[in-house]
């Protein structure tokens, strides 16, 4: 599920502040504040402290679809995709339009396991011609694939999310775990460097080249890299990859 965790720092990107035409009175202006300090608990990944300031809100009457969307992407930081499906069909129910929530909800999907479910929310997307972050709809329909294995169907929506944003590096990262599971490492390398290229922070990728430089015979070069991930404090997991990477070059 590594590739899953490195799209959802993406995710974030959705939380943007919406218009409202609604009258400014103290009451909406209440509103407004309330809902730019849960942006900021979620931004700030303080997810237990915003689902407790979100879960009485979105049980209000008249509760934001936004509040929604906060709430389940709060429960998807603290990995509990149930909660989160439910608080993005709940967006969904206020606001049918709102493609954000419907994003979201089919990421979730993938998450859970639900893979034709997924495709079938993302579509419905597509259908309505109207996104502006169409790359990330084609990123989580070709996750949907890769979690089956099915790397034929992936690539091609990578693919297109790459033709709408050539910069984007999390289709790069998958096409490259895709090339890797049949054994085309030269083509993964060229694809993990890019997605390092666009995301220099992101560890994720750093550690996929590694590997592959290591299996390439580039030792010099993956430990280097190796050296690298370790002083950015990597997380737990990351960690303990990189640390058995390293000990596997050292031999």
């Amino acid at each position: 599920m590594r590739f899953l965790l490195f799209v959802i720092v993406h995710m974030s990107a959705l939380l943007s502040a919406c218009a409202s035409t609604a009258p400014d009175t103290p009451q909406s202006r209440n509103r407004a504040a309330s809902l730019e300090l849960a942006r900021q608990l979620v931004d700030q990944g303080e997810y237990q402290r915003a689902i407790q300031f979100l879960l009485p809100r979105s049980r209000s009457e008249g509760a934001f679809a936004e509040v929604h969307t906060l709430l389940g992407l709060s429960f998807l930081g603290i990995n509990n995709p149930q909660a989160a499906a439910r608080s993005f069909s709940s967006a969904l129910q206020v606001d049918d339009s709102d493609d954000d929530a419907r994003l979201n909800l089919g990421y979730t999907q993938i998450v859970m396991g639900e893979y034709e479910e997924s495709r079938s929310t993302l579509n419905k997307i597509i259908s309505r011609k109207r996104y502006p972050l169409m790359e990330k709809v084609y990123l989580n329909l070709g996750l949907s694939f890769l979690q089956e294995k099915n790397c034929k169907k992936a690539i091609p929506y990578f693919q297109s999310a790459l033709d709408i944003d050539p910069t984007y590096a999390a289709p790069y990262y998958n096409i490259g775990k895709c090339q890797v599971s049949v054994g085309h490492l030269t083509e993964a390398k060229t694809s993990f460097r890019r997605a390092v290229d666009f995301c220099p922070n992101c560890l994720d990728p750093q550690l996929e080249l590694a590997s592959v430089l290591a299996r390439l015979g580039e030792k010099r070069n993956a430990k280097v890299a190796v050296e690298s991930i370790l002083k950015a404090e990597p997380n737990k997991l990351l960690k303990r990859r990189a640390l058995a990477l390293q000990r596997q070059l050292a031999n």
